[in-house]
């Protein structure tokens, strides 16, 4: 027996969520039928979720919605922007070492 790795694990997961296609659906199925570590880490991830359907799923409010979006958009403008000062650096840190070069060669 092979030893699970990552991405075959992960796919383990996603299926209890219902999160993969069905031909991701079909191999994790085959794992689970020939392989002890897959069954069993399967059966561990069923077991800690049964609790969870005996939950009804709610509407989430408006305002919390709305609050989580301008997060996400203020956390992927950051991310930008320091994108931009680290190629802005670079850029200028280059120009330094193509400049040197330059005054070296000429």
């Amino acid at each position: 027996m092979n030893p699970l790795h990552r991405h075959e694990k992960e796919l383990l997961f996603d299926r209890c969520f219902g999160l993969t296609f069905a031909e991701e659906a079909a191999k994790v199925e085959a794992w689970i039928a020939h392989n002890e570590q897959a069954a069993a880490i399967d059966a561990r991830i069923e077991v800690a979720l049964g609790p969870l359907e005996s939950l009804h799923p709610e509407l989430c409010p408006e305002a919390l919605a709305e609050h989580t979006i301008g997060l996400l958009c203020a956390v992927a403008q950051g991310a930008q922007a320091a994108g931009r000062r680290r190629t802005t650096h670079l850029r200028s840190r280059y120009r330094e070492d193509f400049d040197h070069v330059c005054r070296a060669i000429f």
